[in-house]
Parts: C-alpha cells; structure tokens; sequence
C-alpha cells in the first residue's frame, strides 16, 4: 500500500514537472492558433494579394508609389500626424506638470479625468465634435449670442475640425508618458541649477525639460503611430479635400472595388507603422520579453502606467518661480476641461425637448431615449453588439489569461518571438486589420455573420487581456505559492489555490477591457457587419452621418455611462476582495 502511494505521489510530481518545463507552451497554443488564422492568415494574405491576385505583379505598388494624388495624400497624412503630435505635446505637458504639482488626492482625480476618455468611444467623442463645432454647435451660438459674430464659422468638415477632433483622443497618450517620465526626474538637480543662479524658467528648460526627454520621446511616436493609422475623427469631421491615407484606402476598397491596390496602400502603410514602432523601441529602450509586453503601444499600457502612478506617489512638489507658462495650472485645467466637456455635454443634450440639437436646451425631456428603446433597428443593433461582445469577452479572457500564464511563467524557445505576435494587433492601423481580414471572410461567407464578428473582434481584444493580465501575474508576490509547493502542493494546484484568487481583479479587469474593445469597434463592424449583423456603433455611425435628432445623443450618454460602470467594476471587485481578506483575517485572529 504504502509503496502504491509514493508511486502515486512520484507519478503527480513527474506530471508536475513535465508540465512545468512544457506545459507552458500548451497554454499559449489556443490564442496562436486563432490568432494565426484569423489575424496572421489574412495580413499574409493582404500581401500576397498586393502582388496581384491572378498573377505575380509589382503593378499596384508602382501605382501607389507613382500616382502624384495619392503622394499628395499620404504626405498630407504625415503632416496630419506630425502636427497632431505637437499640439498634443504642446498641450500635454502642462497637464503632466499639474499633475506631479498637485497634492495625491488631486493627482488621482487628475489621472481619472485624462484615463476616462480613453475609455469612451471614439465615435461617440467624435460626434460630441459635431455637437460642439457645428454650424449651429455651441461654440458658433456662444459667439454670435456675444455679438462677436453674425454669421456662423465654418469649423467642422474642414482640416480645423479635423485637428479638433484628433489631438482631443490623442492627448491622453501623450500626458501619461509625460507624467512617467516626470515622476523618474531628480528634483535634486533642479534644485541645485537655481542654487548656482539659474532663474526658475532657465531651470525649467535647461535642466527639467531634457530629463523628461524619455517621455516626450516615448508620447511622440505613440501619437505619431496612432494617428498614422486614424480612421473615424478623419472621416467624421474632415471635409471632401481633408483625405488621409487610411480613408484612401478604404475608397479604393469599397468605391473603386480595387482589391489589390487597396492592399498594396495597406501594406506600404503597416511597413511605415512597424518602422515607427522599431524606432519607437529603439529610442525609449526596450529589450527583453518582459519590456516587450510592458512598453508596448497600446491603451492598456497607457492605463497600468497611471494605475502604477496611482498606486506608487512619490513626494509632491512646487516648481516655485518657473515663469514658463507651459507649467501654469491655469492652462493645464484647461486642458482637462477640452478633455471633459465635450463628452459631457451629451448628457443635458441627450434629454432635450427640442427636435434638434440644441444647447443649452430649452427644456428637458426622456423622448429620446423613448425613441431609442421603441425604435426595432436601434434596439436590433444593440443586442447584436451585446451578444458579439460577451462571446468575444470570454473567449479573450480565457484565451488570453492562459497565454498569459504561459508567457510570464515560461521558459521557452521563441517565447519572445509568441509574445510580439500576441500583441501585434495593437500596433496595426484597425483599417489594416480589417481589410486583411475582409478578404479572408469573405471567401468563408463570414461577413454579415455574428460568428465572423466574434472572431475578428477576438483580434482586438486579445492583446488587451495578455497585456493586463501578464502585468497582474508579474506584481503577484510568488512566495505564498512556493511556500504551498513546499508543503506538498503540485505546481498546477499551487497556482489555482494561491495564485489565482490574487490575479482575480487583473482578470476581471481584462475581461471589461475585451468587452469595450467589442462593443466600441467601429472600424471591423464597418467591413464585417453587413446587412444582417449590424452593431450598434455601425448604426451610430449611419445615424451621425445622416440623421440630425438627438436620439444619436441620448445612445451616445447609454455608451459613456455602459464605459463608466465597466471601468468602475473592477476597481470595486478588488476592494470587495481585499476587504474579504481583511475580514477573514480579523476573523482568525479573534478566534485565536
């Protein structure tokens, strides 16, 4: 008897350790596979459609690189993006300033304000624009109420809306590396350049700014990056002569039905994108697979960077008699305030009585959001979304958390390799990802299928769930774990008893991240929906381009106060865990 029972413990531990040293990559298999067929098939395949789809050709790049139009677009689109990226510098900076000034409570209300919008829609800011900047927006209204004006200003559908629009999504991206970047600075050493008769403005230039160079580089090319690829802002609030190389793109796919020029633009576009991100990690640093996950462009590395800013305060500071008035707190409120106001101006609009948008309105009514829920197409929309998110939330977090676990626990050839391909989906334009995988489905009859949206949503929400995930996993304390594995407990029971329960909130957070990634996209719903799966931002979408009431507002405050509740979540979820664990902590020490 005795010696079956050490055969049996002998043959737990051997499973234990064969998994130990392999099984890690079994857990990272499910999200290759399906990221290889549904992500990487495709791109592969938007290339090779780029040289012709009957026979090898070089005749569509030569168009591309030739055609003095599309020059013109997508030396237009650099431009586009260069610009945005200085005006988001220029305006971030003060924030990220205020934002280190000011006391901790302060800077965590800060840090909420400049996190929220990320999380709202793109399409719903987009449309708050339209609401602000309009012919008879609230800007236009403001200005001719105060006799400064007769007649409206032309301020949407030009390259001035278009600017609007763009540096209001970016900014975020660009003040949290700059409030990183400050947090690391030595305030010793601007301290001892005014101690040797540096005035505070030579201080702040010569010495403060250069130490933030990281960040500045850092915010840079990740606004760079992201509006290279822009696509919504573009088209919502550009004019017809306001074109950028994404919206060219999608023209020659669905206007000119020009498939394998289409795909040439799309790949002369994702080379440029993957330069920008190499230089990108170049310049800031990275190496290595764990930098690799933590630095990589996407917007939940922007927010585990202000959660570790939450979490870890340093002292505070006051730069004194800086003179610049980059650092006055005046602007960087006002900065906030172009951040904030625009979303929040959906909600008195949203309950309206007038028949048109109308702010401030002049009286107050629930009609349409009575119109919204009586509406058969606005409702039809709104359950395919929800369905379609839900599927893709928990086949992410399951998919996602086990490559996770695999990458952060294993020790493997080419882990680094599975990693980048991981989270690649991040840092290619969405239009890309679209176009590549409209090719695909279309061939399998997929498009216009809510097994097709799930699918192609899994490609966006995957990424997210591996990055908060492996994040959680690495701020886990391992002791407690070892120390269950040296009382006897197998690595796989070690890890689910222990582990497991401490990583909770990270998974529950992935989750609501996957969620909003799905219910949010516009870009794939645009290509994938059809006419029988129609989400709800693609009806949105339709509505904001052709229909004036405010039913548009009243979904648009559904969406932000959906994004509120799921951001919130999980933040509650892990208090109610640490006050379990505080309770049942008490609770042994009284009963011993």
């Amino acid at each position: 008897m005795t010696t079956r029972k050490q055969e049996g413990v002998e043959s737990k531990k051997f499973i234990s350790d064969l998994l130990g040293r392999h099984g890690f990559l079994l857990l990272i298999l499910p999200a290759l596979l399906l990221l290889s067929s549904v992500y990487g098939v495709p791109i592969f395949r938007l290339l090779a459609t780029s040289f012709g789809r009957d026979e090898w050709s070089l005749s569509s790049y030569k168009v591309a690189v030739t055609d003095p139009y599309m020059w013109k677009v997508l030396l237009s689109t650099l431009r586009l993006s260069a610009e945005v990226t200085a005006l988001c510098l220029f305006l971030g900076y003060p924030v990220a300033c205020l934002m280190i000034r000011s006391c901790p409570r302060w800077t965590q209300v800060l840090t909420v304000l400049v996190v929220l919008p990320m999380w709202t829609s793109v399409l719903v800011r987009s449309y708050a624009w339209i609401v602000v900047l309009g012919r008879n927006g609230i800007v236009n209204q403001l200005l001719i109420d105060s006799g400064l004006i007769e007649e409206p200003l032309q301020l949407l559908y030009n390259r001035f809306g278009v600017y609007v629009g763009m540096v209001h999504i970016m900014l975020p991206y660009m003040i949290l590396p700059l409030y990183a970047a400050m947090k690391r600075v030595d305030l010793k050493l601007v301290d001892a350049a005014r101690s040797a008769g540096a005035g505070g403005l030579a201080a702040f230039a010569l010495v403060f700014v250069p130490l933030t160079a990281p960040g500045i580089v850092a915010g840079s090319l990740l606004v760079f990056i992201l509006s290279l690829g822009f696509f919504v802002t573009p088209a919502l609030l550009g004019g017809a002569d306001d074109v950028t190389y994404v919206m060219l793109i999608e023209r020659q796919l669905n206007e000119s039905l020009n498939w394998e020029l289409a795909a040439a633009m799309s790949v002369i576009l994702l080379v440029a994108s993957l330069i920008l991100v190499a230089l990108y990690w170049r310049l800031v640093g990275v190496s290595g697979q764990d930098s690799t996950i933590r630095a990589h462009v996407t917007p939940s590395w922007i927010l585990r960077t202000a959660t570790r800013a939450l979490a870890s305060w340093q002292s505070t500071f006051s730069f004194g008699s800086f003179a610049s008035p980059l650092v006055t707190p005046a602007l960087g409120w006002a900065v906030v305030g172009f951040l904030i106001a625009p979303i929040a101006i959906l909600f008195p609009l949203s309950v309206s009585a007038s028949p048109f948008l109308e702010f401030p309105p002049r009286g107050f009514s629930l009609r349409w959001f009575q119109n919204y829920f009586d509406r058969p197409d606005w409702i039809a929309a709104t359950w395919v979304s929800i369905k379609v998110a839900t599927l893709t939330m928990f086949a992410a977090t399951l998919l996602g958390t086990l490559a996770a676990i695999g990458l952060v626990r294993g020790r493997f050839l080419g882990a680094r390799l599975a990693a980048g391909f991981l989270i690649s989906p991040s840092i290619v334009p969405a239009l890309i990802t679209a176009v590549a995988v409209y090719f695909q489905f279309a061939q399998f009859k997929l498009v216009g299928t809510i097994t097709g949206l799930v699918l192609a949503h899994m490609v966006l929400a995957l990424p997210l769930v591996v990055i908060v995930v492996s994040g959680a996993l690495r701020s886990v304390d391992v002791r407690p774990e070892q120390a269950a594995r040296s009382l006897g407990a197998t690595s796989i029971i070690a890890f689910l008893k222990v582990t497991l329960p401490a990583i909770k909130p990270g998974i529950l957070t992935a989750a609501f991240f996957a969620f909003l990634a799905s219910f949010d996209d516009v870009v794939l719903a645009l290509f994938l929906s059809g006419t029988s799966a129609t989400t709800l931002p693609k009806r949105m979408w339709d509505g904001v381009r052709f229909e004036v009431d405010p039913t548009i507002a009243a979904v648009s405050t559904l969406m932000i106060m959906l994004s509120i509740a799921l951001l919130v979540a999980p933040q509650l979820a892990s208090f109610g865990s640490r006050r379990a664990r505080r309770t049942e902590g008490a609770t042994t020490t009284v009963s011993i």
